[in-house]
């Protein structure tokens, strides 16, 4: 049943209720069979043993695990060892990032831990909200939430803010009489729905939804049915882990059948001692708990920068974002109402004009004295409270030192009138010593064909048809620029006067009217264009009206035409392929509901956009899930912020596009990690696998391999994280979904580096055999994996830059990794426990002669590799 376009005697008899006497003992009872008035609590079932175990699904690691159980059964358990504590580390921080990261269907059941009023056989009694049933007669007061869907069947002044529903700011008046059918959830006006709060006034309502069934719960079933999916980094990382595998099996296979089919003493266990060996050293051990170490430190940088990423992974799908898709209201703008500017009939004057004429201030008195708005004093800090029109008004008058208190001080009040939609204005009269004054604000219209004379400057003057035309069109222009106007009026009356009537509402003095706008946030409109610059599309998505929408994006640089704007009841006649089609176009969507917002998104994602989705209220809870980037406003619910990807502390847009960009650097500097750790991991393997097709001795040792790779490599891998982004990164275009993370460039230097450098480390190998021992030269391969990681280290700073364009000391951390490295390599050669652990000897000064020549070496040739793409400006 649409209960929103039946009368109040259809829904009575849908439920079998009464609006006076409510339902019976016996009818709750039995009512009571179909389930409570509750939410899924499928946040409080998270298990944590479950989600840490969820951290050994990662490719990578499962690689390493296989990787240390061989080396343990082999015996060498210091490899195992060291294999087994990285891949814990890693999945240990994965847990205590993502813990709490599934608990929005918690926070959605906390909102209605409330109680409720209701009329039960006759009585009115208090019960748990949690114990409603359909047909319950419930009473709603000022700041209570609304704990079920219902019809409306009595009103006294009733005004609810829907705004964490529907998305729009302004409070709604609240009515019993029946509305369209096609009218969707901002426009039925004669229902109250979960989650909503009441402002003012008082009403009663039969209870027609409950739990799952309302708005509210059908929002939670989107959320808790939108699934996470996999984020470009997660993909990529799987990629490589799959490569790799691949490759290993390749290099164990090969190792094989080429000790097998060349002539040797090797006995099959060596071959496999030795494949195992090479497996290691393919396996960048470092790369994954660097990557993890990367993304931290880059979540900690977009925090600095008032954003908080809930989601390691979630920093790095910062950097690919092409798509914001932003809620107006309380994103882009404000939230609140707000008076921008009073017009008279002779002049505009902006609210915060000092020099306001004796009218404007006029009007102003006049908006503040006829207001209901109260102000809460709470532990020091004061709140004002009401219709978020009268709370305009009332900051409106703190603008000029106005207050209803001060204005009113040494009158008496002789009565009110309170705002109804059937007058569509309110009054309040006082009198003092000079006589009594109505004081009238409402729909100018209404007001202007009540006032039969104006303020023209200091005069007073009759209304003629030519005046009231011209206020008219003034009327007129503001509300095509999207403004909510208010009209101000008085009329002198009776000091004897005991009750105001509406009668009395007649014969006014026009002094003027208000514009009333959600202001903008500051910084918005400039962060939508940097927005642009790098590529961003911006789409509004909101429950507000059309010509609202249009007004603010206007504002806001946001292309807004016929073309360009959809309502909700548009998509709903367009089908999944032709709205995929229509949003490479859009730019904004109006009076959308939860379920148009996660098919917009959807639509997006099949276009292969990366979509961040902004939002505040309970309304955006699935959208913000089903995004790539959920992204929440620090004074959302909190329905909003658990789901969310993102929570901005600040509330600003720019911060958005602030994170995106430390997004973009976190994904520049992950591609310097890899490319210069498996330059190192790859040189490893071709020193391992040519010295055993030369048929030479093993070139180094599994536990030297893993020294390095662990030691060497990951604190200046992790130094890479503290490296600035480059100012051409918010000049680009964002990366494209599913753009591979080996480029053109990463590729070649990699295998260039991989071939050409290893040429020269096994000649100094070869070298080395034929004037030492085989300690000696393992030792001088092990030194030479190390010295090639701490110089190449300086030339992968900057993959669009030569290593003397920018300064190689700037990054205080990575010196100190590589001082760190120096030492740990000094210790493995010199220091006696070491030696016996890592099987070296010392080196003199003609090994080291050859080593710092083949660190020189190495830097020369990346930069020589980095030339060719910077000349033909291929880069990444």
């Amino acid at each position: 049943m649409q209960y929103h376009a039946s009368s109040i005697a259809q829904v009575e008899k849908e439920q079998q209720t009464d609006r006076k006497r409510g339902l019976s003992a016996a009818a709750v009872k039995k009512r009571r069979a179909a389930g409570k008035n509750a939410l899924p609590q499928a946040g409080s079932q998270l298990n944590a043993f479950k989600i840490f175990i969820r951290q050994w699904k990662s490719p990578l690691i499962l690689v390493l695990v296989v990787a240390g159980t061989i080396s343990g059964l082999l015996g060498e358990t210091i490899d195992m060892t060291i294999i087994y504590i990285t891949a814990f580390l890693n999945a240990l921080i994965g847990f205590f990032q993502e813990y709490k990261a599934d608990s929005a269907l918690q926070q959605l059941a906390s909102l209605t831990v409330q109680h409720a009023i209701v009329i039960r056989d006759g009585d009115k009694q208090q019960v748990l909200a949690e114990e409603l049933v359909t047909g319950d007669i419930v009473l709603v007061s000022p700041g209570q939430n609304i704990p079920a869907d219902g019809r409306l069947v009595a009103v006294e002044g009733l005004h609810v803010n829907e705004s964490a529903l529907t998305g729009e700011s302004a409070t709604i008046e609240k009515k019993t009489k029946k509305v369209s059918a096609h009218a969707g959830i901002g426009d039925q006006a004669n229902m109250l729905f979960r989650g909503t709060t009441v402002v003012d006034g008082t009403g009663t309502m039969i209870v027609t939804a409950i739990g799952t069934e309302t708005n509210l719960g059908k929002i939670a079933a989107l959320v808790s049915s939108t699934e996470d999916e996999e984020t470009p980094l997660q993909k990529e990382l799987a990629k490589l882990a799959k490569y790799l595998t691949y490759i290993i099996v390749a290099i164990a296979v090969a190792i094989f059948a080429i000790g097998i089919l060349l002539p040797g003493e090797e006995s099959v266990l060596h071959l496999f001692e030795v494949a195992i060996a090479v497996a290691v050293a393919a396996i960048p051990e470092g790369l994954v708990i660097s990557l993890t170490v990367i993304l931290a430190i880059g979540m900690q940088f977009i925090l600095k920068r008032n954003a908080l990423v809930r989601r390691l992974v979630a920093a790095e799908t910062l950097g690919g974002v092409s798509v914001i898709c932003t809620d107006k209201t309380g994103t882009l703008t404000e939230g609140k109402m707000s008076v921008e500017y009073i017009q008279t009939y002779d002049s505009t004057i902006l609210l915060k004009n000092t020099a306001a004429s004796m009218v404007a201030t006029k009007a102003l008195e006049i908006g503040v004295i006829c207001n209901d708005a109260t102000i809460v004093s709470e532990d020091g800090s004061e709140t004002i409270v009401g219709d978020t029109t009268d709370i305009a008004f009332v900051e409106a008058g703190g603008y000029h030192n106005m207050t209803q208190d001060a204005l009113v001080a040494g009158r008496k009040k002789l009565g009110a009138l309170p705002f109804s939609s059937e007058w569509k204005y309110m009054a309040a009269a006082y009198s003092n010593d000079d006589g009594a004054t109505m004081y009238i604000k409402g729909a100018p219209d209404i007001l202007l064909n009540k006032a039969t004379a104006f303020h023209d400057g200091d005069d007073i003057r009759n209304m003629t048809d030519t005046a009231q035309k011209a206020i008219a069109q003034e009327l007129q222009t503001c509300a095509s620029q999207g403004y909510r106007t208010l009209a101000l009026a008085y009329k002198k009356i009776d000091s004897d006067t005991t009750l105001l009537d509406h009668d009395d509402v007649s014969d006014l003095v026009w002094v003027g009217f208000v514009a009333i706008e959600d202001p903008i946030r500051d910084g918005v409109k400039e962060t939508i264009k940097l927005a642009k610059k790098a590529g961003i599309r911006i789409i509004m998505i909101t429950g507000d009206h059309k010509k609202t929408a249009a007004f603010i994006a206007k504002r806001l640089g946001i292309k807004a035409t016929k073309e360009t704007i959809r309502e909700g009841s548009d998509l709903e006649q367009m089908s999944d392929t032709e709205l995929q089609s229509y949003v490479k176009k859009a730019a904004i969507f109006a009076r959308v509901s939860p379920e148009h917002k996660i098919r917009i998104v959807q639509a997006l994602k099949a276009n292969r956009e990366v979509v961040a989705m902004t939002g505040d209220g309970i309304n955006d809870a699935p959208a913000l899930k089903g995004a790539d980037i959920g992204v929440a406003v620090g004074s959302g619910t909190d329905v909003a912020k658990e789901t969310a990807d993102m929570v901005l502390l600040d509330d600003s847009f720019t911060t958005i596009v602030a994170a995106v960009e430390e997004g973009r650097t976190i994904y520049a500097n992950i591609k310097k990690v890899v490319v210069y750790m498996l330059s190192g991991s790859f040189a490893e393997v071709v020193m391992v696998l040519g010295s055993l097709v030369a048929g030479l001795p093993v070139a180094a040792l599994p536990a030297q391999i893993l020294w390095v790779n662990i030691i060497e490599d990951s604190f200046p891998t992790m130094s890479l994280a503290f490296e600035k982004g480059s100012k051409k990164d918010m000049s680009k275009p964002p990366r494209k979904l599913g753009e591979p993370l080996f480029s053109k460039e990463m590729k070649m230097i990699i295998l260039l580096k991989s071939v050409l450098s290893n040429v020269m480390l096994f000649a100094i190998f070869y070298y080395m055999l034929q004037i030492a021992d085989i300690t000696t030269t393992r030792t001088v391969v092990f030194a030479g994996f190390a010295v090639d990681s701490l110089f190449l280290i300086f030339s992968v700073r900057q993959l669009e830059q030569q290593v003397w364009q920018y300064n190689p000391f700037s990054n205080k951390k990575l010196l100190g990794a590589v001082l760190f490295g120096w030492s740990m390599l000094l210790l493995a050669i010199y220091a006696p426990p070491l030696q016996t652990l890592l099987r070296t000897v010392a080196l003199g000064a003609h090994e080291w002669a050859l080593l710092i020549s083949f660190g020189v070496f190495n830097v020369i040739l990346i930069e020589a590799i980095k030339a060719v793409f910077i000349s033909k400006k291929q880069y990444a």
